[in-house]
């Protein structure tokens, strides 16, 4: 009499982005904020004509207008990705929640204050689950790379503990930043402040320029703990 096995129930493998979707899923957001910022106001009343309606967009507004048009273009990128992908990926997730809650926070309430400190609460979260994966003996940095880094335990350790603190690090500076920037300005109010654009600025290209710097630094690093494992394998 032969045993019955059950057939093992298969499971869709996650799948990747390809390099246009993902620079897309990505920075299409961000493209959205930049534009709406920065031309918004001279879109106004173009849009307006499409509308058949005057529109006009009051000096101190353009952020507002931009969180208005970021939010939605950032739902769809992340519905597209978990679509595409099969899966929420935890940091992902975290974002999503945080960019969400803030950003309707700020036009709800109609306070900027909300979308200054959204990097802040945003990396202290990534920063939190990395060490709280760590504690847990589970490790989100790794995940996220889905297997396309082949480096041991210890040593994805160690850039998980460098990255906690790389966020903990940009969470700080953001801080820093927008409460200097905007000391002077009623962030309540529909005043412009003239250390705004300099922030958003520092938001969407200067802490996504040290990002990338941060993570080309540690080439090295993941090269030689990825040729280990090579070698060990062989």
């Amino acid at each position: 009499m032969t045993d019955f096995q059950p057939a093992k129930k298969e499971t869709m493998p996650p799948r990747r982005l390809a390099g246009g979707a993902k620079f897309a899923v990505d920075f299409g957001p961000l493209g959205v904020f930049l534009i709406a910022y920065f031309f918004g106001r001279k879109l106004a009343p173009v849009v307006g004509n499409i509308l058949g309606r005057e529109f006009t967009l009051a000096s101190g507004e353009e952020l507002f207008l931009a969180v208005a048009a970021f939010l939605p273009a950032f739902a769809l990128a992340f519905l597209y990705s978990v679509w595409k992908e099969r899966r929420i990926a935890p940091m992902l997730l975290v974002s999503g929640v945080a960019i969400g809650v803030l950003g309707v926070l700020t036009l709800v309430l109609h306070n900027k204050t909300f979308f200054y400190m959204k990097p802040t609460i945003i990396y202290v979260m990534f920063a939190g689950m990395l060490l709280a994966g760590l504690a847990t003996g589970r490790n989100f940095l790794k995940t996220l790379f889905d297997g396309a880094l082949h480096m041991n335990d210890d040593a994805w350790r160690t850039l998980t503990k460098r990255y906690a603190i790389f966020f903990c690090a940009l969470a700080i500076a953001n801080e820093v930043a927008w409460r200097w920037l905007m000391r002077d300005c009623d962030l309540g109010g529909a005043a412009q402040c003239a250390g705004e654009p300099l922030w958003v600025n520092l938001k969407v290209f200067g802490f996504t320029g040290v990002n990338i710097l941060f993570a080309a630094a540690h080439a090295p690093f993941i090269a030689k703990h990825m040729k280990e494992v090579d070698e060990s394998a062989s």
